[in-house]
């Protein structure tokens, strides 16, 4: 990709040693598409953000915090305000930001000024990397600064420099287009750090996972998605102890019930796995893989003032659920999962927390309404309890009068005669007890002469309130 010369471009540079990786430069991605390496330097294009982001000091300010981020999750938030704690440098092309990166840092490990105001042939020779091998001979020819090599004549510097120094010199000034390799993200995020040095612990191997983190957290915030679930391998610095063979490389996965971006709660969930596991040999490599993603859409903020059952202080419940079922097991934790069956007594059952899938949002106006469904009762009974008849009527602690029904439900059949439930549901009411829900049992193998002639099976299943 070329920046075309004497274009309205705004360049912004920050230090990244040669030899990091491609991860270590992400968190860059989310706010502008135009970055790129160069040398050792991070290069950020920001003309065609600043809009979105609301001018150049709002986005100095997110890119500053993000930055601190990235390097340091320890800093204080009060390093964020400090520009000091941020050493970055702005300029109209890439060379020139660089250059003035490179001046800045030299200035503040000497102790003086770093905010000169310096304009580009004021900037001295050595921060530009193609002209550094000609120092000694500019120097003898009395050139200090860019300036200084510009007022040279450009034919003679041709054959002592080369054509590739001087078009280096005219990328710095914006008189040519730059041609820069725009940092890309990979499809899938798969990511390995050595630690050098060998982890013995949980906590160790977790403080050693920080730098992936960081990284999951910026490829997800670059690509709009978040994790559902993720894999952790280390890699043992060991083969073989007390005569046993090890596998070269141990896993731990983990799953959140709902789609995240933040990396607290899985930092929770891996702490507590992680101290399950029994460490027989050190770890001197871990690999971070993403599993299973799917977009972000963030929720959309209410004008209204935030509940305080709401509260973002705290964990969210199924963070809390998740939580609890990586310290005391899957099984013990458990929540009440709906079922598609009619049968009252079958409708739900309890299942482990940790394997029930995240709610699927619904479009609005799906489903059906029951009308009936606004007579269930709050509470069902353990079992339903058998109810005494007289003159036809069901008794409990005396006669019951039928205020709504009947509800007619057929239901089990799938699973054999001892669970069919043919029914007649109604509300009844009396002094006594209240409002209760009730049924009646009907018969299907006997014949209409038959079952007129005997007596109906009643049934109390439900009370309200």
């Amino acid at each position: 990709m070329q920046a075309a010369p004497h274009a309205a471009l705004h360049w912004i540079a920050w230090p990244v040693p040669a030899s990091a990786p491609d991860s270590a430069c992400w968190w860059a991605l989310p706010f502008s598409p135009r970055v790129a390496r160069l040398e050792d330097a991070l290069l950020m294009e920001i003309s065609q953000v600043l809009r979105l982001w609301g001018g150049l000091s709002g986005l100095l300010e997110k890119l500053d915090q993000a930055y601190l981020q990235s390097t340091d999750a320890n800093h204080a938030q009060n390093d964020v305000q400090n520009a000091n704690a941020v050493p970055r440098a702005q300029a109209r092309t890439a060379w020139q930001a660089l250059a003035r990166l490179r001046l800045r840092q030299h200035l503040l490990a000497h102790g003086k000024d770093q905010h000169i105001a310096m304009p580009a042939d004021a900037l001295p020779l050595w921060t530009l990397t193609a002209l550094q091998p000609h120092s000694a001979m500019l120097q003898r020819l009395g050139c200090q600064s860019w300036g200084d090599l510009r007022a040279l004549p450009r034919a003679g510097l041709s054959r002592r420099m080369g054509a590739r120094a001087l078009r280096v010199l005219d990328e710095a000034y914006g008189l040519l287009p730059q041609s820069l390799a725009w940092l890309q993200l990979p499809e899938q995020f798969v990511l390995r750090h050595d630690l050098g040095y060998p982890a013995h612990s949980a906590e160790a191997v977790l403080h050693a996972t920080q730098p992936l983190l960081r990284a999951l957290q910026s490829w997800l915030q670059a690509r709009h998605h978040a994790v559902l679930a993720l894999r952790l391998r280390w890699h043992h610095d060991l083969r073989r102890i007390d005569g046993e063979e090890l596998p070269a490389w141990a896993e731990l996965d983990i799953r959140t019930a709902q789609p995240t971006q933040g990396m607290e709660h899985l930092q929770r969930l891996l702490r507590e796995h992680l101290q399950k596991q029994r460490w027989r040999a050190p770890v001197d490599m871990l690999e971070l893989q993403a599993l299973h993603t799917e977009p972000w859409a963030a929720q959309p903020l209410s004008c209204l003032p935030t509940d305080s059952a709401q509260s973002t202080h705290g964990l969210a419940w199924h963070e809390w659920v998740e939580r609890l079922s990586a310290r005391w097991g899957e099984d013990c934790v458990q929540r009440v999962e709906p079922r598609a069956d009619h049968r009252p007594e079958a409708m739900q059952q309890w299942q482990s927390a940790a394997t029930i899938p995240p709610p699927q949002r619904k479009s609005a106006g799906t489903d059906c309404a029951d009308p009936w469904q606004a007579l269930w009762p709050s509470w069902l009974l353990p079992r339903p309890e058998p109810l005494a008849v007289q003159n036809n009527r069901p008794q409990w602690q005396g006669p019951l009068q039928l205020r709504a029904g009947p509800y007619r439900l057929e239901a089990g059949w799938w699973e054999g005669a001892q669970t069919l439930a043919v029914r007649d549901y109604f509300v009844a009411f009396n002094e006594v007890v209240g409002h209760v829900w009730i049924y009646r049992e009907r018969a299907q193998t006997e014949s209409w002469l038959t079952a007129a002639s005997r007596a109906p099976s009643w049934f109390a299943q439900g009370v309200y309130g």
